[in-house]
């Protein structure tokens, strides 16, 4: 397959030793501009597409995965200040950096530094250290999070009045110098009246702003107020000043009218939701639903686990299934980083984990995208910062009830739910309701396994031949003669059109999404929900000794849900990680997800527990047996004859030998007459023989049966 030039690409030139990163790729796939990383120049340099792949043929360039040089950092593990002070510098150079192509043009990159200089008064010199560490970092916004620990009282806002507050003008009118509290009244004022469905004017609510904060009662008695002197209060040009410096027109549209009136009047009309897209990786749409179809659990087949969740990942530009995700869990960010980690994995590879054999031209999608719009549940949970500051997608989210904002991957569900789920055994049946109706539940067969194969084959088919004749196609795509196909609008816009896809290591996109925990390191294994690991490194460093002679630690984690067969063990001041495999023992749980890991464990428990209860109700009957078999043996031991201790202990052996014929009369019935004379012959027999034992052998016996009487 041919090489693709995208965002984040290296590249190495063996003549020159030098490499390069790509930072931009023009539409139509003509030119773009690569950053040299092995150079101290700040200035990015113009290539063309064509050439760079010519001298790849011939291999004087080769092409690699971008691999960041510093520790990935999630958003949960910055500090309040160290995310502030990135805000803050990503906010004051995002319009220079995000005017592509002209930032990378030496003229117009030095106007759009202007202004930021001009606005933010700071030197030329500073702004081009930033740019060069976001251009070799990947373009990534966390690149601006401060690297050392003690940054002073830089960056704090500075309060320009007078102890006294007054303002110094000839104008004794003119209202107060600011300050921060000033602004929290403004706020407050703002929210409690003009925010609301009164639709207060400014004036009115500049009025309540004086009543509730900048006057005083003239007697305790009376509600008169006096308000206090101009110069200790702002004026009602301050306070309009302020607001429509700080306006947010969505706000306020929404609290003075109303959420559905904004929607139906309000918000912008973009048309379609695909339209305008430079090409592949421009946007990609997200989205999961509930699976029509039980499933039985891949331990015990006879218990039903319920229904499935299924996320899809869709290009909007060519309707390709970039990624896919099946599982128990949500709709939530686990069952979602699932999904957006399989967009960067390897097709070929992950199919054949289910046995499924294809090329990389069937499904050649392993990118990052530009743009991922979803809804407003796992995308705008704190998760999902990771995706803007670690891997430098922009993340959108649809608005309630918009589900019209991300219809193409609402129609992939239409789709797979109508022609593949619906055949299935166990798929949901309307007519369960009804009296008399069928149980559709009971015919569930499939377990989570065997329906994601069935779904990756229903991808393979829709990527590869669906014909979508709802599909309008542009101008050069009719001249071009591509057919309404994924694969074949993929494949035409990756020749034209791409510069929007993102290139990314896949470990580095799993591990960025992944959702992390704490493991414990025992002395059995590093045992994380109930299930024991082991890793290299942890039988290298004798982890597992030093649990069982010392005590007990925790490490930090990263896992996929997906499949428990291994986890990741985090190495922060090495800013490495460590896969970590299922013990041999534990092993029937590899290929399992986790929460049928945790169905099965929980159904384990409340089995031991009925046995538990049955093995007690057991051992009382047997105890009750047993006491009345006691029972019984004292009554028949009570009026017998009363013996002496002597005469009872001295024929213990005597006993013995009388009990042993008798229970051999009992075990070895006697037939016949002939059968008891027989007997009775052999015990004369050997009485005869007792009483003809040699007088020294007799002498011996006694004193060996009065030793054992002692």
């Amino acid at each position: 397959m041919m090489s693709e030039i995208c965002v984040n690409k290296i590249i190495n030139d063996f003549e020159s030793e030098a490499k390069y990163i790509v930072l931009w790729v023009a539409p139509g796939n003509e030119f773009g501009y690569w950053y040299d990383l092995s150079s101290r120049s700040r200035k990015p340099e113009k290539f063309i597409v064509t050439d760079i792949l010519a001298y790849v043929a011939v291999g004087r360039y080769e092409t690699q995965e971008f691999v960041p040089s510093q520790l990935i950092q999630t958003e949960a593990s910055l500090t309040d200040s160290e995310r502030q002070h990135r805000d803050r510098l990503w906010g004051m150079m995002k319009p220079a950096v995000e005017s592509e192509p002209d930032i990378y043009d030496g003229n117009r990159r030095k106007m759009l530094l202007r202004v930021i200089v001009a606005e933010n008064n700071i030197s030329l010199s500073y702004l081009y250290k930033l740019l060069d560490k976001y251009w070799r970092s990947g373009k990534m916004k966390n690149i601006f999070v401060p690297r050392y620990s003690n940054s002073g009282a830089r960056g704090k806002v500075r309060q320009a009045y007078h102890n006294d507050g007054e303002r110094r003008t000839k104008d004794a009118h003119a209202g107060k110098t600011l300050s921060e509290s000033d602004r929290n009244h403004f706020q407050s004022a703002i929210n409690k009246y003009y925010l609301t469905r009164n639709k207060l004017s400014l004036t009115v609510v500049y009025e309540k702003l004086l009543q509730d904060f900048y006057s005083i009662k003239t007697s305790e008695n009376q509600l008169e107020l006096k308000l206090l002197p101009p110069n200790r209060r702002p004026t009602f040009r301050q306070f309009e000043y302020w607001y429509y410096k700080n306006r947010n027109i969505i706000t306020e549209q929404k609290k003075r009218e109303s959420e559905s009136t904004f929607e139906l009047t309000g918000r912008g009309v973009l048309g379609k939701s695909d339209f305008g897209l430079m090409g592949p990786g421009a946007q990609f749409q997200i989205d999961a639903t509930v699976g029509d179809i039980y499933l039985v659990s891949q331990f015990d087949r006879s218990n039903l686990i319920g229904r499935p969740v299924l996320y899809f990942v869709l290009d909007a530009f060519s309707r390709m299934v970039t990624g896919m995700s099946v599982g128990l869990e949500g709709p939530s960010w686990s069952g979602m980083a699932c999904a957006i980690a399989n967009m960067a994995t390897d097709k070929i590879a992950y199919c054949r984990e289910y046995g499924i054999e294809i090329t990389e031209a069937e499904w050649p999608c392993r990118h990052l995208p530009s743009s991922l719009v979803g809804d407003r549940g796992e995308l705008i949970s704190k998760n999902a910062d990771n995706l803007a500051n670690m891997l430098g997608v922009r993340v959108a989210n649809a608005p309630p009830f918009r589900a019209d904002l991300k219809g193409i991957v609402e129609q992939q569900f239409r789709i797979m739910n109508i022609n593949s789920i619906a055949l299935l055994p166990g798929s949901v049946k309307p007519d369960i309701s009804k009296r008399g109706g069928h149980d559709y539940r009971l015919d569930a067969i499939l377990d989570i396994r065997e329906l994601t194969q069935i779904v990756v084959k229903c991808i393979l088919h829709y990527n590869n031949s669906h014909y979508m004749d709802y599909f309008e196609r542009s101008e050069a795509m009719i001249r071009d003669h591509v057919p309404a196909i994924p694969i074949k609008l993929w494949e035409w816009g990756i020749r034209n059109c791409s510069g929007a896809l993102r290139s990314f290591p896949e470990e580095q996109v799993r591990l960025a999404v992944m959702p992390t925990d704490r493991a414990t390191v025992t002395a059995q294994g590093i045992r994380f929900k109930g299930l024991f690991y082991s890793s290299d490194r942890a039988v290298r460093e004798a982890w597992f000794e030093k649990a069982r002679s010392k005590k007990t630690w925790q490490v930090t984690i990263s896992y996929d849900p997906r499949d428990m067969a291994a986890i990741y063990v985090w190495n922060k001041d090495e800013a490495i990680h460590d896969a970590c495999w299922l013990l041999d023992w534990n092993g029937k749980n590899a290929g399992k997800c986790l929460d049928e890991i945790i169905f099965e464990q929980r159904l384990e428990k409340i089995v031991a527990k009925q046995l538990k209860e049955s093995e007690i109700e057991s051992k009382v009957n047997l105890n009750a047996e047993i006491d009345a078999i006691v029972a019984e043996a004292a009554v028949m031991s009570k009026g017998l004859p009363q013996k002496s201790k002597k005469d009872r202990v001295s024929k213990i052996k005597e006993n013995r030998r009388n009990e042993q014929d008798a229970m051999r009369l009992k075990d070895n019935p006697i037939i016949d007459g002939e059968g008891a004379g027989a007997v009775r012959m052999n015990s004369c027999q050997e009485t005869q023989e007792n009483k003809d034992l040699d007088p020294i052998l007799q002498m011996i016996r006694g004193k060996v049966e009065e030793r054992l009487k002692k």
